[in-house]
């Protein structure tokens, strides 16, 4: 390391050529052979698109701290290789970022203008190197009269390379037996500004002239490096000193005004921090008391539908109770009516059967009368064939008649006789015939005065069972009145119940939630992901529009008088209806509607432009889809809104993490 600053030292002190100093390129450019000369262009060529740098080491500023600063900028890439003020790496973190500049930010640009204009007139200031006419210099005692050379320099930046070789002159020769350092200078200077005049005289002269030898030439060489490091040691010295004054002065204004900035934004964020406490502090008080009167509110909506539901399980077993006795009174009536069919029934069948007996005895009668006439008649006949029998017997003991007409006469008295046997017979007959009708007659009349007991009986049991259904029948009409009544009441309470279990959900998630975050404080227990449903659901429950329960809260009477305008309008802007005419919306149609309402109340940023995008693609998907046709239909639109949520939770999120981050 020591080396190499030793080498920059040396090689900055060369930089400069000290006055009445001739280059000696010049001179020895006039004296070579073209190869030489080709060769030397070819080792310019090398040397220029060699890189660049700067030769010398910059002055180190150590301030009180300890702290060292360069004088010069130490990356080498950079495009400003100038004065530290050109730099703004120094400048503490946050400078001149703000959006409103102040008057201290002019001062310091004033400040940087002054130091860039100074280093630029100390870079352009003009540099002139002038030689005497004839500079003497004596080697071994002999004198050699180098040509004038005069060269100026532009005001523009200049870049310089310092390439140093050594050429050494081989012992052999006897005309050029000198080993000397040769320093070349190139800069890169514009032709229409730069000047360089430089005049020579032929090398044979020059050659004629010197005679140097290697030990001389080497302790010449070494005293005007010497001087001249010393003499550069010096400059830099001075100019070291001014700018590490200049730089300190600049510090420690820059520091100061730092420090009173840094202040200032401290004081600034000190004032805004306490008015977002107090805000805070407020929107929490605010909250407290919600939370209280939600409790509040919550736990007589918890007495409420407690009693509604005693009162509901209540009238729910009065109503299966009268729902059984009208099936029992139900099954008795028809019993009832079968009995009355039957009975009915029988009563046709007694009166056919009486009608057909008298019917019977009718024609018996009648039957009978014939007989009797026909039994008069034949003993009429009877009593004519005795007495005709008898007037015969006479007239056959009276007179002898041939034997021919007395078997005439036997032979009709034969058959007189068999027929009166025949009729006689017959006579029996019908009367045990009208014995028997007679006792058929007397049991039909029996039966029928039986069957006539058993009808005015049936009739008597009918009008009772008629009275008994009129009764029945009225406790029915009643029955179904209280029936109605209670339905009426059922619906009623149903009806409330649906409007406000909306709120109770809500209410249930977040205290919930609540206490799902106090038990990790209140208990040491850490949450996992097992209850990572309770915190979901309040969050959705908080955050996520529900238009069924902010309904039930101007249905149910529960929105504060002074407030009830404001949130009518809210409502309206947010569910497109009035609260009193807002439908009982289910399924797709609700849930879409509040994921809408969600959006519209969220604060728009450009954080969550993206998921808003998607979110209105999956909107005006959903719109097209106005009816349903199978079942992969409705799978893809429960699907869409899912998605939906999942996007307006999403968007939610993230538009309050910005909010806590702010």
């Amino acid at each position: 390391m020591a080396a190499r600053k030793k080498k920059l030292a040396s090689a900055s002190a060369s930089t400069q050529l000290p006055a009445r100093t001739v280059s000696l390129s010049s001179l020895k450019a006039e004296n070579q052979s073209p190869l030489e000369k080709e060769d030397q262009i070819v080792k310019r060529q090398e040397v220029e698109e060699a890189p660049r740098s700067w030769p010398l080491q910059p002055p180190m500023i150590e301030d009180c701290s300890g702290e060292r600063y360069s004088g010069w900028d130490s990356n080498e890439d950079s495009d400003s290789k100038g004065f530290l003020d050109d730099d703004m790496d120094f400048l503490p973190t946050g400078w001149g970022k703000n959006d409103k500049q102040s008057n201290e930010d002019e001062e310091r640009a004033e400040m940087v203008r002054k130091a860039r204009l100074k280093k630029e007139k100390s870079q352009a200031s003009a540099v002139m190197i002038s030689a005497r006419e004839k500079e003497t210099a004596r080697v071994q005692g002999r004198q050699v009269d180098f040509p004038r050379a005069f060269v100026r320099l532009p005001k523009s930046r200049v870049n310089m390379e310092i390439v140093e070789s050594g050429t050494k002159i081989s012992s052999d020769s006897t005309e050029q037996a000198v080993e000397e350092g040769i320093k070349v200078i190139n800069s890169m200077i514009p032709v229409e500004s730069s000047c360089v005049v430089s005049t020579s005289q032929p090398l044979d002269v020059v050659e004629s002239k010197i005679s140097v030898s290697k030990s001389t030439v080497l302790e010449t060489e070494s005293s005007i490096k010497s001087v001249e490091k010393m003499a550069q040691q010096e400059r830099d010295l001075k100019s070291s000193k001014t700018q590490t004054g200049s730089l300190r002065a600049e510090i420690e204004a820059l520091n100061h005004k730092q420090r009173l900035e840094m202040q200032k934004q401290i004081d600034q964020l000190n004032e805004r921090h306490q008015k977002e406490m107090e805000a805070m502090k407020l929107d929490l008080k605010e909250a407290e008391a919600a939370r209280q009167k939600a409790s509040t509110d919550l736990c007589k909506v918890r007495e409420k539908n407690s009693a509604v539901r005693t009162e509901r399980r209540e009238l729910d077993l009065k109503l299966a109770a009268v729902n059984e006795e009208v099936v029992r009174l139900t099954e008795d009536i028809s019993v009832l009516e079968t009995q009355k069919s039957d009975a009915l029934t029988m009563e046709d069948f007694s009166s056919n059967a009486l009608y057909e007996s008298r019917q019977e005895t009718r024609a018996a009668e009648f039957g009978l009368q014939v007989e009797r006439m026909h039994s008069a008649t034949l003993q009429q006949q009877i009593t004519n064939l005795r007495s005709k029998n008898r007037s015969i017997r006479q007239q056959h003991s009276q007179s002898a008649s041939t034997s021919r007409r007395l078997q005439d006469l036997e032979r009709k008295y034969d058959s007189l006789k068999d027929d009166y046997f025949t009729l006689e017979n017959k006579h029996n007959e019908l009367d045990d015939d009208a014995a028997r009708y007679r006792r058929e007659l007397q049991k039909y009349k029996q039966d029928a005065e039986s069957y006539r007991k058993k009808l005015d009986t049936i009739q008597i049991e009918l009008e009772c069972v008629e009275k008994s259904l009129k009764n029945m029948a009225t406790n029915h009409v009643n029955m179904l009145l209280t029936r109605e009544s209670i339905r009426q009441d059922y619906q009623e309470l149903k009806k409330t119940h649906d409007l406000r279990e909306p709120l109770v959900k809500i209410g249930v998630d977040i205290r919930l939630r609540f206490l799902d975050q106090s038990r990790e404080i209140a208990l040491n227990i850490s949450r996992d992901e097992a209850d990572m449903a309770l915190r979901t659901n309040g969050n959705v429950a908080a955050h996520r529009g529900n238009a069924a329960a902010d309904a039930a809260l101007f249905k149910c009477n529960l929105v504060p008088e002074e407030y009830e305008e404001e949130a009518d309008e809210i409502f309206q802007k947010l569910y497109k209806q009035k609260p009193s005419e807002y439908p009982v919306w289910t399924g797709i149609a609700e849930r879409q509607t509040d994921c809408e309402a969600t959006l519209t109340a969220t604060k728009w940023s450009s954080i969550s432009e993206t998921l808003r995008e998607d979110w209105r693609k999956v909107w005006n998907e959903l719109c097209n889809h106005t009816t349903i046709s199978d079942m992969v239909e409705i799978e893809r639109i429960v699907g869409l809104i899912t998605r939906l949520e999942a996007l307006t939770d999403e968007i939610v999120d993230i538009e309050r993490s910005r909010g806590r981050r702010r």
